[in-house]
């Protein structure tokens, strides 16, 4: 064979086995500005139950699942999260105040009211946020508030869910 026969075998090769590339992920807030975890309280105050009541889509979590937290003191411990169709538990460890890595992702606590009853979670990378509020104590002044820490962190509050898609 030719060397400009097997330079065509090749191309045309090369262009059977094309493949698109997968649209990437979508990313809620602008991630070249800055973003910083809450260090309000101790990470034992997120322990216990939580319902998320608003999300963005293709995160850990969805509006309607429920995420149980038990940690201790310096913020490790075991994750709960029971969506629509399964309930998984996942390992967290501590990164940081206000930081965790919950199932291999970092959770971020990026607001919480002060009696711990509604909080923001949120990626700094912005691939995935929530809000979340312990069962039956969700508020209209919270939620406007989460949503303002959102914006704040520059998360796109346009593109939050606050029902399950699909």
């Amino acid at each position: 064979m030719t060397r400009v026969a097997a330079l065509s075998a090749l191309a045309l090769l090369a262009a059977c086995g094309a493949v698109e590339a997968p649209d990437p992920a979508p990313v809620f807030r602008a991630a070249d500005t800055p973003i910083a975890s809450s260090l309000r309280g101790a990470a034992d105050d997120l322990g216990g139950d939580w319902v998320v009541t608003a999300a963005y889509p293709g995160g850990p979590v969805a509006p309607g699942d429920r995420v149980t937290l038990q940690l201790d003191a310096a913020g490790a411990g075991v994750a709960r999260l029971v969506g629509a169709d399964a309930a998984r538990l996942v390992p967290v460890t501590a990164q940081g105040r206000g930081r965790f890595e919950i199932g291999g992702q970092p959770w971020w606590l990026l607001w919480a009211d002060d009696d711990f009853r509604t909080a923001v979670i949120g990626a700094p990378g912005g691939a995935y946020g929530w809000i979340m509020d312990r069962p039956g104590q969700a508020g209209a002044d919270r939620a406007r508030a989460a949503r303002e820490m959102l914006d704040f962190n520059s998360y796109d509050t346009d593109a939050l869910t606050t029902a399950r898609e699909g």
